[in-house]
Protein backbone atom coordinates (compact mmCIF):
# COMPACT_ATOMS: atom_id res chain seq x y z
CA UNK A 1 0.00 0.00 0.00
CA UNK A 2 2.48 2.71 0.85
CA UNK A 3 4.86 1.54 -2.17
CA UNK A 4 1.35 1.98 -4.44
CA UNK A 5 1.12 5.43 -2.45
CA UNK A 6 4.52 6.56 -3.06
CA UNK A 7 4.78 5.87 -6.72
CA UNK A 8 1.60 7.49 -7.24
CA UNK A 9 3.50 10.47 -5.62
CA UNK A 10 6.50 10.15 -7.54
CA UNK A 11 3.96 9.93 -11.02
CA UNK A 12 2.39 13.08 -10.08
CA UNK A 13 5.52 15.10 -9.59
CA UNK A 14 7.07 14.07 -13.01
CA UNK A 15 4.44 14.86 -14.48
CA UNK A 16 4.04 18.36 -13.01
CA UNK A 17 7.64 18.56 -13.70
CA UNK A 18 6.93 17.15 -17.15
CA UNK A 19 3.74 19.67 -17.68
CA UNK A 20 5.82 22.54 -16.10
CA UNK A 21 9.10 21.84 -18.77
CA UNK A 22 6.43 21.83 -21.90
CA UNK A 23 4.57 24.83 -20.71
CA UNK A 24 8.06 26.87 -20.52
CA UNK A 25 9.08 25.89 -24.21
CA UNK A 26 5.86 26.56 -25.36
CA UNK A 27 5.93 29.76 -24.00
CA UNK A 28 9.44 30.10 -25.40
CA UNK A 29 8.39 28.84 -29.05
CA UNK A 30 5.76 31.13 -29.60
CA UNK A 31 7.52 34.44 -27.81
CA UNK A 32 7.02 37.04 -28.86
CA UNK A 33 3.61 37.31 -29.48
CA UNK A 34 2.84 40.30 -28.42
CA UNK A 35 4.72 43.82 -27.47
CA UNK A 36 7.70 44.04 -25.24
CA UNK A 37 7.72 46.36 -22.66
CA UNK A 38 11.12 48.03 -21.77
CA UNK A 39 11.59 49.63 -18.17
CA UNK A 40 13.58 52.77 -18.19
CA UNK A 41 14.29 54.22 -14.58
CA UNK A 42 15.48 57.48 -16.24
CA UNK A 43 14.11 61.00 -17.04
CA UNK A 44 12.59 61.39 -20.68
CA UNK A 45 15.57 62.70 -22.71
CA UNK A 46 18.48 61.72 -20.78
CA UNK A 47 21.37 59.91 -22.13
CA UNK A 48 20.11 56.23 -20.43
CA UNK A 49 16.51 57.65 -22.42
CA UNK A 50 18.16 58.37 -26.09
CA UNK A 51 20.22 55.32 -26.34
CA UNK A 52 17.62 52.77 -24.92
CA UNK A 53 14.86 54.37 -27.39
CA UNK A 54 17.11 54.12 -30.18
CA UNK A 55 17.81 49.88 -29.35
CA UNK A 56 14.03 49.78 -28.48
CA UNK A 57 13.43 50.49 -32.29
CA UNK A 58 15.91 48.03 -33.81
CA UNK A 59 15.35 45.24 -31.01
CA UNK A 60 11.48 45.48 -32.18
CA UNK A 61 12.58 44.51 -35.83
CA UNK A 62 14.36 41.78 -34.97
CA UNK A 63 12.40 40.54 -32.34
CA UNK A 64 8.72 40.93 -34.78
CA UNK A 65 7.03 43.07 -32.11
CA UNK A 66 6.81 46.72 -30.76
CA UNK A 67 8.94 47.37 -27.68
CA UNK A 68 7.69 50.18 -25.80
CA UNK A 69 9.64 52.28 -23.58
CA UNK A 70 8.37 52.61 -20.32
CA UNK A 71 10.14 55.56 -18.00
CA UNK A 72 9.63 55.84 -14.32
CA UNK A 73 12.24 58.00 -12.72
CA UNK A 74 13.32 58.85 -9.40
CA UNK A 75 15.81 57.77 -6.49
CA UNK A 76 18.17 57.08 -8.93
CA UNK A 77 16.31 54.47 -10.76
CA UNK A 78 15.08 52.39 -7.91
CA UNK A 79 11.50 53.53 -8.35
CA UNK A 80 11.45 51.91 -11.95
CA UNK A 81 14.05 48.80 -11.38
CA UNK A 82 11.91 47.81 -8.46
CA UNK A 83 8.40 48.17 -10.70
CA UNK A 84 10.62 45.91 -13.05
CA UNK A 85 11.57 43.66 -10.51
CA UNK A 86 7.87 42.99 -9.81
CA UNK A 87 6.87 42.59 -13.62
CA UNK A 88 6.03 39.07 -14.83
CA UNK A 89 9.05 36.64 -15.43
CA UNK A 90 7.70 36.09 -19.52
CA UNK A 91 10.02 37.60 -21.66
CA UNK A 92 7.67 40.92 -22.00
CA UNK A 93 9.70 43.12 -19.59
CA UNK A 94 12.94 44.11 -19.95
CA UNK A 95 14.88 46.59 -17.90
CA UNK A 96 17.06 48.76 -19.19
CA UNK A 97 19.32 50.71 -16.62
CA UNK A 98 22.39 52.73 -16.25
CA UNK A 99 25.40 52.72 -13.56
CA UNK A 100 22.83 53.20 -10.58
CA UNK A 101 21.86 49.91 -11.07
CA UNK A 102 25.66 49.06 -9.78
CA UNK A 103 25.62 52.14 -6.86
CA UNK A 104 22.12 51.70 -5.42
CA UNK A 105 23.01 49.05 -2.84
CA UNK A 106 26.02 50.06 -1.97
CA UNK A 107 24.17 53.30 -0.22
CA UNK A 108 20.81 52.67 0.62
CA UNK A 109 18.17 49.96 1.20
CA UNK A 110 16.82 48.12 -1.29
CA UNK A 111 13.10 46.74 -1.82
CA UNK A 112 14.48 44.55 -4.25
CA UNK A 113 18.05 42.62 -5.15
CA UNK A 114 19.84 43.86 -7.97
CA UNK A 115 21.92 40.85 -8.02
CA UNK A 116 19.16 38.30 -7.28
CA UNK A 117 16.36 39.53 -8.80
CA UNK A 118 17.41 40.24 -12.52
CA UNK A 119 19.27 38.02 -14.63
CA UNK A 120 21.81 40.20 -17.00
CA UNK A 121 21.20 40.04 -20.64
CA UNK A 122 23.43 42.47 -22.04
CA UNK A 123 25.85 45.80 -21.62
CA UNK A 124 24.87 47.36 -24.22
CA UNK A 125 26.63 50.93 -24.47
CA UNK A 126 29.32 52.63 -22.59
CA UNK A 127 30.71 56.35 -22.34
CA UNK A 128 33.28 58.10 -20.20
CA UNK A 129 32.20 61.07 -17.69
CA UNK A 130 33.19 64.49 -18.82
CA UNK A 131 34.00 67.06 -15.88
CA UNK A 132 31.93 70.52 -17.22
CA UNK A 133 31.59 73.92 -16.30
CA UNK A 134 30.26 77.11 -17.86
CA UNK A 135 31.58 78.56 -20.85
CA UNK A 136 31.82 81.64 -19.12
CA UNK A 137 32.94 80.32 -16.49
CA UNK A 138 36.46 81.33 -15.41
CA UNK A 139 37.74 78.37 -14.23
CA UNK A 140 39.81 77.03 -17.97
CA UNK A 141 41.16 73.88 -16.87
CA UNK A 142 41.39 71.10 -14.47
CA UNK A 143 43.84 73.01 -12.58
CA UNK A 144 41.97 75.77 -11.88
CA UNK A 145 38.95 73.75 -11.01
CA UNK A 146 40.82 71.73 -8.18
CA UNK A 147 42.41 75.17 -7.09
CA UNK A 148 38.82 77.37 -6.95
CA UNK A 149 38.22 74.51 -5.01
CA UNK A 150 40.82 74.68 -2.29
CA UNK A 151 40.73 78.30 -2.28
CA UNK A 152 36.95 78.08 -1.38
CA UNK A 153 36.27 74.78 0.62
CA UNK A 154 32.52 74.05 0.46
CA UNK A 155 31.57 77.04 -2.30
CA UNK A 156 32.15 74.80 -5.95
CA UNK A 157 29.19 72.82 -6.70
CA UNK A 158 28.55 70.28 -8.87
CA UNK A 159 25.16 68.61 -10.07
CA UNK A 160 24.33 64.90 -10.35
CA UNK A 161 20.57 63.56 -11.67
CA UNK A 162 20.38 62.65 -7.89
CA UNK A 163 21.59 60.64 -5.72
CA UNK A 164 23.58 57.42 -6.30
CA UNK A 165 23.59 58.51 -9.77
CA UNK A 166 27.00 57.66 -11.92
CA UNK A 167 27.74 61.48 -12.12
CA UNK A 168 26.89 61.54 -8.23
CA UNK A 169 29.64 58.78 -6.98
CA UNK A 170 32.31 60.19 -9.63
CA UNK A 171 32.01 63.42 -7.90
CA UNK A 172 32.16 61.83 -4.75
CA UNK A 173 35.47 59.81 -5.93
CA UNK A 174 37.17 63.21 -7.38
CA UNK A 175 36.32 64.32 -3.70
CA UNK A 176 38.18 61.88 -2.50
CA UNK A 177 41.27 61.58 -5.06
CA UNK A 178 41.69 65.20 -5.42
CA UNK A 179 41.17 66.19 -1.61
CA UNK A 180 38.85 68.68 -2.13
CA UNK A 181 35.92 69.86 -0.42
CA UNK A 182 33.49 70.49 -3.43
CA UNK A 183 29.27 70.42 -2.61
CA UNK A 184 26.93 67.57 -4.33
CA UNK A 185 23.47 69.26 -5.45
CA UNK A 186 21.22 66.46 -6.95
CA UNK A 187 18.06 67.13 -9.52
CA UNK A 188 16.00 64.69 -10.82
CA UNK A 189 17.17 64.85 -14.27
CA UNK A 190 20.31 65.72 -15.97
CA UNK A 191 19.02 68.38 -18.36
CA UNK A 192 17.86 70.35 -15.21
CA UNK A 193 21.97 70.59 -14.34
CA UNK A 194 22.77 71.68 -17.34
CA UNK A 195 20.52 74.09 -17.44
CA UNK A 196 21.48 75.78 -14.14
CA UNK A 197 25.42 75.29 -15.10
CA UNK A 198 24.86 77.20 -17.91
CA UNK A 199 22.78 79.59 -15.87
CA UNK A 200 25.57 80.17 -13.10
CA UNK A 201 23.40 78.48 -10.29
CA UNK A 202 26.12 75.78 -9.90
CA UNK A 203 29.92 75.57 -11.13
CA UNK A 204 30.26 71.87 -12.33
CA UNK A 205 28.96 68.05 -13.34
CA UNK A 206 30.29 65.10 -14.21
CA UNK A 207 28.05 64.47 -17.40
CA UNK A 208 28.03 61.72 -19.34
CA UNK A 209 29.72 62.70 -22.66
CA UNK A 210 26.58 61.75 -24.97
CA UNK A 211 24.05 64.30 -22.78
CA UNK A 212 27.14 67.00 -22.96
CA UNK A 213 27.85 66.60 -26.60
CA UNK A 214 25.68 69.01 -28.13
CA UNK A 215 26.20 71.61 -25.79
CA UNK A 216 29.82 71.00 -26.03
CA UNK A 217 29.73 71.14 -29.99
CA UNK A 218 27.19 73.97 -29.42
CA UNK A 219 30.13 76.34 -26.84
CA UNK A 220 27.60 76.22 -24.57
CA UNK A 221 29.78 74.45 -22.18
CA UNK A 222 33.47 73.84 -21.33
CA UNK A 223 35.15 70.39 -20.60
CA UNK A 224 37.79 70.23 -18.51
CA UNK A 225 38.65 66.28 -17.84
CA UNK A 226 37.29 62.82 -19.04
CA UNK A 227 37.26 60.17 -16.85
CA UNK A 228 38.03 57.35 -19.37
CA UNK A 229 41.74 55.56 -19.16
CA UNK A 230 42.79 57.12 -22.50
CA UNK A 231 41.64 60.45 -23.96
CA UNK A 232 37.95 60.41 -26.35
CA UNK A 233 38.64 61.16 -30.23
CA UNK A 234 35.35 63.27 -30.16
CA UNK A 235 37.10 65.22 -27.16
CA UNK A 236 40.86 65.12 -28.39
CA UNK A 237 42.19 68.13 -26.88
CA UNK A 238 40.63 67.07 -23.31
CA UNK A 239 43.14 65.32 -20.69
CA UNK A 240 42.08 62.46 -19.38
CA UNK A 241 41.75 62.28 -15.19
CA UNK A 242 44.46 59.22 -15.51
CA UNK A 243 47.08 61.59 -17.14
CA UNK A 244 46.28 64.41 -15.05
CA UNK A 245 48.14 62.99 -11.97
CA UNK A 246 44.95 60.54 -10.81
CA UNK A 247 46.29 57.26 -12.04
CA UNK A 248 43.59 55.42 -10.93
CA UNK A 249 41.13 57.75 -11.57
CA UNK A 250 38.96 55.46 -14.71
CA UNK A 251 34.96 54.89 -15.13
CA UNK A 252 32.88 54.82 -17.28
CA UNK A 253 28.57 55.53 -17.72
CA UNK A 254 26.75 52.46 -18.86
CA UNK A 255 23.26 51.25 -19.83
CA UNK A 256 22.72 47.23 -20.20
CA UNK A 257 19.51 45.35 -20.22
CA UNK A 258 18.38 42.64 -17.97
CA UNK A 259 15.19 40.32 -17.46
CA UNK A 260 13.55 39.74 -13.81
CA UNK A 261 14.27 36.85 -12.56
CA UNK A 262 12.51 33.50 -13.36
CA UNK A 263 12.60 34.21 -17.37
CA UNK A 264 12.27 31.29 -18.63
CA UNK A 265 16.51 30.27 -20.50
CA UNK A 266 15.05 29.87 -23.74
CA UNK A 267 13.94 33.31 -23.86
CA UNK A 268 17.01 35.23 -21.75
CA UNK A 269 19.27 33.23 -24.44
CA UNK A 270 17.05 34.81 -27.27
CA UNK A 271 16.80 38.57 -25.77
CA UNK A 272 20.36 38.22 -25.07
CA UNK A 273 21.39 37.81 -28.71
CA UNK A 274 18.74 40.05 -30.01
CA UNK A 275 20.38 42.88 -27.96
CA UNK A 276 23.92 42.11 -29.59
CA UNK A 277 22.38 41.96 -32.91
CA UNK A 278 20.45 45.05 -32.17
CA UNK A 279 23.61 47.34 -31.18
CA UNK A 280 25.80 45.71 -33.59
CA UNK A 281 23.12 47.03 -36.50
CA UNK A 282 25.10 49.26 -38.64
CA UNK A 283 22.41 51.80 -38.98
CA UNK A 284 21.63 51.09 -34.88
CA UNK A 285 25.71 51.43 -34.19
CA UNK A 286 25.79 55.14 -36.03
CA UNK A 287 22.64 56.21 -34.51
CA UNK A 288 24.33 55.23 -30.62
CA UNK A 289 27.86 57.01 -32.18
CA UNK A 290 26.15 60.07 -33.15
CA UNK A 291 24.69 59.98 -29.90
CA UNK A 292 27.73 60.31 -28.24
CA UNK A 293 28.46 56.92 -26.77
CA UNK A 294 30.75 53.62 -27.41
CA UNK A 295 28.79 50.37 -28.55
CA UNK A 296 29.56 47.22 -26.83
CA UNK A 297 26.91 44.44 -27.14
CA UNK A 298 28.94 42.15 -24.77
CA UNK A 299 27.59 38.52 -24.03
CA UNK A 300 25.98 37.38 -21.04
CA UNK A 301 28.99 35.88 -18.90
CA UNK A 302 30.73 39.28 -20.17
CA UNK A 303 28.00 41.70 -18.44
CA UNK A 304 27.81 39.32 -15.50
CA UNK A 305 31.78 40.06 -14.64
CA UNK A 306 31.73 43.26 -15.33
CA UNK A 307 28.86 44.05 -13.11
CA UNK A 308 31.09 42.00 -10.13
CA UNK A 309 33.48 44.69 -10.82
CA UNK A 310 31.26 47.31 -10.55
CA UNK A 311 29.29 46.47 -7.60
CA UNK A 312 32.88 45.58 -5.77
CA UNK A 313 34.00 48.89 -6.82
CA UNK A 314 31.43 51.60 -5.95
CA UNK A 315 30.69 49.46 -2.50
CA UNK A 316 34.39 50.03 -1.40
CA UNK A 317 33.93 53.78 -2.37
CA UNK A 318 30.53 54.23 -0.43
CA UNK A 319 32.70 52.74 2.60
CA UNK A 320 35.22 54.54 2.86
CA UNK A 321 33.29 58.33 1.89
CA UNK A 322 31.33 57.37 4.45
CA UNK A 323 28.17 57.61 1.59
CA UNK A 324 24.62 56.54 2.51
CA UNK A 325 21.33 57.55 1.67
CA UNK A 326 19.00 56.74 4.63
CA UNK A 327 15.54 56.83 2.92
CA UNK A 328 14.29 56.50 -0.60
Amino acid sequence: MKRSILKSSLLKTALFAFAAFASTHAMADNWPSRPIKMWISNAPGGGTDNTGRIIADRLGKILGQSVIVENHAGAAGVIGNGMAARAPADGYNLLYDSASFTINPAIRKMPYDPRKDFIPLSLSVSQPNVLVVSADSPIKTLNDYIAAAKANPGKITFGSAGVGTGQHMTGEWFKKEAHVDIMHVPYKGGAEVYTDIMGDRITSYFGNLGSAMGLLRGGKLRPLAVTSATRNPRLPDVPTLKESGFPDFVTLEWAGAYVPRGTPPEIVAKLSKAFQEAVQNPETRAALEKAGVDVVGDSQADFKKFLADEFKRWNMLAKEANIHVSAN
